[in-house]
């Protein structure tokens, strides 16, 4: 468990995750989110990743993150906005894949955080190079 996450802003909360992220602290970053944390991402039906997802989900795409880009996957942050609980994020990823091809998305994010744990996130991105690069096949 992360240490004083209960006393921490939703900000500092939301913004230590994709640290965690970016530093490929994929445990650190799980551990930021509720039990019963749910995650839906764009694209439900129409590629792997897309649709609803809870924690053990989660984890496996973590795993597939960490397995597809073993030096990283950096998760910048440009823009927040905070209103109580939800936090609306602004961010764009860059990595290299094993294979060397460059993956860069562009995100929003509106996540809800209660108690200092991450309980909600829905998730809007380019889901064709997202598919390409954490679904398809790897290139030689």
């Amino acid at each position: 468990m992360i240490d004083s996450n209960a006393m921490a802003s939703p900000e500092e909360v939301v913004r230590a995750y994709y640290a965690d992220i970016s530093a490929g602290r994929f445990d650190r970053a799980a551990a930021r989110l509720s039990p019963d944390s749910t995650l839906w991402i764009l694209g439900e039906g129409h590629w792997p990743l897309g649709g609803r997802h809870d924690l053990s989900s989660l984890k496996k795409i973590h795993a597939t993150v960490a397995e597809r880009f073993p030096h990283g996957l950096t998760v910048t942050i440009t823009g927040m906005t905070v209103e109580g609980e939800r936090v609306a994020v602004e961010a764009e990823s860059l990595g290299t894949r094993i294979d060397g091809e460059i993956y860069r998305n562009s995100y929003h994010y509106l996540i809800l955080v209660r108690g200092g744990l991450i309980c909600g996130r829905r998730e809007y991105l380019d889901t064709i190079h997202a598919n390409e690069m954490l679904c398809g096949p790897l290139g030689n």
